[in-house]
């Protein structure tokens, strides 16, 4: 009787034994598609990005085209940086000295406004835009001259 139960809870043991090596199996299959999904997954999320990228790229580039071709060029608080960048060569070099990108402490979006950018860092969006439209203004009268030159404003307050 003794050896009947040990057979029995060896035969026991080994279904047990095999069930598990088969959910083992399942589970390593699962991990599987699990990784292709997940794959899968952020190759497309890394494509909707890509995309949503040359969406704003391009609106961009066309409302700046339209703005040229109206003849209507002229800078505002609710234009884009991007935006901005497109209608003159210079503007980079007006923005940086108001501090607004070119380092990681002033760095700003391509997508965002000059007033969300100017609210920010706590700069008048009217100065800015104000000294982007001299950039027009010159270009108008035929002028190349340099970027307007601003004073830097500090980005660093000491207190004593």
């Amino acid at each position: 009787m003794a050896d009947m139960v040990a057979w029995i809870a060896l035969i026991a043991t080994l279904l047990v034994a095999g069930y598990v090596w088969k959910l083992h199996q399942e589970l390593e299959t699962a991990r599987q598609r699990l990784d292709r999904y997940n794959r899968a997954l952020f190759d497309a999320s890394d494509e909707i990005r890509q995309l949503r990228e040359a969406l704003h790229e391009t609106g961009a580039r066309l409302h700046a085209e339209l703005l040229q071709r109206t003849h209507t060029v002229a800078f505002h608080p609710e234009m884009t940086v991007r935006e901005a960048q497109l209608l003159h060569s210079q503007v980079q070099e007006v923005m940086a000295a108001f501090h607004l990108g070119g380092c990681s402490s002033c760095a700003v979006e391509p997508d965002e406004t000059l007033a969300a950018i100017c609210r920010r860092q706590g700069l008048d969006v009217n100065q800015l835009v104000g000294a982007l439209n001299q950039l027009v203004d010159q270009s108008a009268n035929g002028h190349d001259a340099p970027a307007p030159k601003h004073v830097k404003i500090p980005n660093v307050e000491l207190n004593f």
